[in-house]
């Protein structure tokens, strides 16, 4: 897999933000991850997916904007989850399929019933894909929680979120 989000500074348009937040997510978004997530945990099975959007920076630091949330078909149990590497063009599709310019800016999967964090395996996943400028988003739909990290030189943090309404302009 490419790596997605790890650009240079100088890649990454500077812009002030708002209001003082690591992400803003869109509404839909949040709702189609929920959703899948809970299906996931009716089928006793964890759920994955990109997160598609924009990284900017500004003197706080990084931090990106989330419009769309993506998925594909799955290889996954109640502890671990993967993209199907059989079923990839599906997900390429979804990407090619949205409509406005994005970059993926991290991903989304979900733990059944043990809360929302950063295990190793999620840890070393993300700085292999993401690095420093991406964001990981977990969600315990048995728990009802959902936590958002992002990278850091020492791994991930946990970050700060604000969801938007869909007809609000991002950041």
């Amino acid at each position: 897999m490419p790596l997605i989000t790890q650009h240079t500074a100088a890649d990454i348009p500077e812009r002030r933000r708002a209001v003082n937040a690591d992400i803003f997510v869109s509404e839909g978004a949040i709702c189609d991850m929920l959703d899948h997530a809970e299906k996931g945990m009716n089928e006793n099975a964890e759920v994955m997916g990109l997160l598609a959007g924009h990284v900017y920076r500004d003197d706080g630091g990084y931090y990106a904007t989330v419009s769309k949330a993506v998925t594909s078909a799955l290889i996954s149990d109640e502890v671990s989850v993967r993209f199907d590497p059989d079923d990839m063009v599906t997900l390429f599709d979804a990407l090619d399929n949205l409509d406005f310019e994005y970059v993926i800016v991290g991903w989304y999967h979900s733990h059944l019933g043990i809360g929302c964090f950063m295990s190793e395996t999620d840890k070393s996943t993300h700085k292999a894909a993401f690095g420093e400028t991406g964001f990981a988003m977990v969600i315990d739909p048995m728990k009802e929680e959902m936590k958002v990290f992002k990278g850091s030189a020492d791994g991930t943090t946990e970050a700060s979120m604000v969801v938007l309404e869909d007809h609000t302009q991002m950041a």
